[in-house]
């Protein structure tokens, strides 16, 4: 039985992580296609995922939801550098390869983004995609994000460097979510 969810929404709801979701969380942050559009190279075992899970949840800079579509586990999604002052932070997500092209990872960056202008009064949401990950993309420009620059050789993937595009949204560009 999972936890209620935290946010509810059309086609998926994010709920906080329990300590049953974290086979499901290392089995899918282990796959190299997950792992890839993170720049992640390390391997994480039960305590790793377990202190992953801890170390999101436990952050005053950083939240960390499970993904559920139907009941059924499918992603994870997440905000990290939560700068107050600034009213800024970053968002993060990912969703299992067999889930993947169903409009979960809009539906949960729709929720989460309604979430930090709504909920956490926020200014800006920033995120970062890896320049060969087309659908991490795609879901950022449908939400609504802009794309606002380039780091160059910003993470080790597969052997070579590769370059992160940054995107924001700011409050006023926000139209809400469409219920």
């Amino acid at each position: 039985m999972s936890a209620p969810a935290f946010l509810p929404g059309d086609g998926v709801s994010l709920h906080p992580v329990e300590e049953s979701d974290h086979e499901f969380l290392q089995r899918n942050l282990n796959r190299p296609e997950v792992r890839a559009g993170f720049g992640a190279a390390t391997l994480l075992d039960e305590d790793g995922v377990a202190e992953y899970v801890e170390g999101l949840a436990d952050g005053d800079d950083t939240e960390i939801f499970l993904v559920r579509a139907g009941g059924e586990r499918v992603g994870e999604a997440f905000l990290f550098e939560l700068n107050e002052q600034r009213g800024t932070v970053e968002i993060g997500y990912w969703i299992a390869p067999e889930h993947q092209g169903n409009g979960y990872a809009t539906a949960a960056a729709e929720l989460v983004v309604d979430y930090c202008f709504t909920e956490r009064r926020l200014h800006k949401v920033n995120a970062r995609v890896l320049t060969f990950n087309d659908g991490s993309r795609s879901v950022l420009e449908t939400v609504g994000f802009e794309r606002e620059g380039c780091r160059r050789d910003d993470f080790y993937v597969d052997g070579e460097y590769v370059d992160a595009d940054l995107y924001g949204i700011v409050e006023s560009e926000w139209d809400g979510l469409e219920n």
